[in-house]
């Protein structure tokens, strides 16, 4: 068996991996009080200014001045994944983080009583999880007589945010048709650590010899793009419906720093690798471009008696063909010499080592609400809504650089509440609950079977990965100025 057969026999054999994390959801995050409590179903427009975000159209809706208010969300997230690694190979991780969910606001013109002007700020995807694994026994892993001593290691960390700034202007065309444009400007930040090491030591304390396999990936990235948002309402006393189009991002300025690293070392178990393997590569304040699909939402709100509204909306992000986030620059240092560049680049991916790139798969969520009045002072809102996960790709590969992301779906729910105080201000208040639909994978990395002629150390895969991920979130909001009823 030549050489490039049996690095191709290695890339089949070890690098698939089973996915963990949560970066592949649109709907995380829902802004504002009363929106976040109606399950996002505030496209059809509602009377405070989460409008400049979801349908700027609807802004025409206040027709007080206003000067702004701040949104803080307490959030915690709860992540298990049973069978991981293997049987009783367990991942979990605990994450607590408080966060400006948005300020925004909007403001009337005195000479152009048909305009409104809003601004927002708002932060999603807030994300800072850590996740590890050892273990350690006694397997027949290689072959010698007997079983030796195996010790395997797994390590993930991720830290993720977006700020998103924006300025949003409607315009009444008629008593009954209003049309919007958001604009916003996003800054997201990435960093990223994922590592693999499988050991196996002999029994034999006076041999040197031990066999390796390893992985490392390491990056971290910040992007500004833009966004543009047009919108319509059309809008009766018991009846609204509006649209929004949420436009491609256009890049506009990236830099990230890249390392890559993948060896094995005497993995030669009846002939899978007669030779050691040694990739790696770096890439420093390099260009770094990401993107966000196109999306369609469509919202509907019905005044069901004198004091129920109900509100539903949906939105649809269309697919992301796969494209290079960080293009690498370089060609990577390997070992043995041999191997040319263009054998690393078939067997990783069909592009150099270092490149990073995703992919995202259409996706529909829906939400929906209902708004009570209780008296002129003061409501409440609940509702729910889905969030399902866009990964394209459900298996995770090192055969192409990219995040260790989840595989699961979600469904929130929320229950909130508005009292209008003295002058004008409002004091709000929700609460949040979110977890994973159950759903068994597969796992492609089993801790407790490695065998370097079988498996190359990686374990045999199966089936049995159940995922627990809940989410809690409060967040408290003060409105200043006086919104339409």
């Amino acid at each position: 068996m030549n050489f490039k057969k049996n690095l191709a026999l290695l890339s089949i054999t070890l690098l698939h991996f089973i996915s963990f994390g949560q970066d592949n959801h649109y709907w995380n995050d829902q802004f504002g009080i009363k929106a976040t409590a109606l399950g996002g179903a505030a496209v059809g427009g509602l009377d405070d200014y989460s409008m400049v975000y979801y349908n700027a159209a609807a802004m025409t809706l206040v027709e007080k001045r206003a000067l702004s208010f701040s949104v803080n969300a307490y959030q915690i997230r709860k992540f298990k994944q049973q069978n991981s690694l293997g049987p009783a190979q367990d991942l979990h991780s605990t994450e607590f983080s408080v966060v400006p969910n948005m300020v925004a606001g909007v403001t009337s013109l005195k000479k152009f009583k048909k305009w409104r002007v809003g601004y927002i700020l708002v932060s999603k995807n807030v994300h800072n999880s850590k996740l590890n694994s050892l273990h350690t026994g006694q397997y027949d892993a290689i072959d010698l007589p007997g079983k030796e001593n195996f010790v395997s290691t797994y390590a993930q960390e991720i830290r993720n945010i977006e700020y998103s700034v924006g300025f949003g202007l409607s315009y009444n065309v008629t008593p009954h048709l209003s049309f919007g444009l958001t604009h916003m400007g996003i800054f997201k930040s990435v960093k990223y650590y994922n590592n693999y090491s499988f050991i196996v030591l002999p029994q034999d304390t006076t041999s040197s010899q031990d066999t390796r396999v390893s992985s490392n990936i390491s990056f971290n990235y910040w992007n500004v793009k833009g966004m543009f948002k047009p919108s319509v309402l059309l809008h009766y006393p018991k009846f609204r419906i509006g649209f929004t189009a949420t436009l491609p991002t256009f890049n506009i300025v990236g830099r990230g720093t890249f390392l890559r690293e993948f060896s094995t070392l005497n993995l030669d178990g009846e002939g899978l690798l007669p030779f050691d393997i040694s990739i790696a590569s770096k890439s420093t304040r390099n260009k770094v471009v990401t993107k966000n699909p196109a999306s369609f939402s469509l919202g509907v709100s019905m005044q069901l008696s004198e004091r129920i509204w109900a509100h539903v909306s949906a939105e649809t992000f269309l697919r992301q063909d796969y494209y290079l986030i960080h293009e690498d620059p370089t060609s990577s240092d390997h070992y043995p010499s041999f191997i040319d560049d263009s054998v690393v680049i078939a067997l990783f991916g069909g592009q150099k080592f270092l490149s990073y790139g995703v992919a995202a798969r259409p996706v529909t969520n829906i939400g929906i609400g209902i708004e009570v009045q209780v008296s002129k002072k003061g409501g409440f809102q609940f509702g729910g809504h889905t969030d399902f996960n866009y990964n394209r790709y459900p298996v995770y590969t090192f055969t192409r650089q990219n995040i260790q992301s989840s595989q699961y779906n979600r469904l929130v729910f929320a229950l909130g509440g508005n009292l209008d105080l003295k002058g004008g201000k409002r004091a709000s208040m929700v609460f949040e609950f979110g977890f994973a639909l159950p759903k068994t994978t597969d796992y492609t990395v089993d801790f407790t079977t490695p065998n370097a002629a079988r498996n190359g150390l990686t374990g045999d895969p199966g089936t049995g990965v159940k995922t627990g991920a809940y989410s809690y979130r409060l967040m408290i909001e003060l409105t200043l100025g006086k919104l339409l009823q």
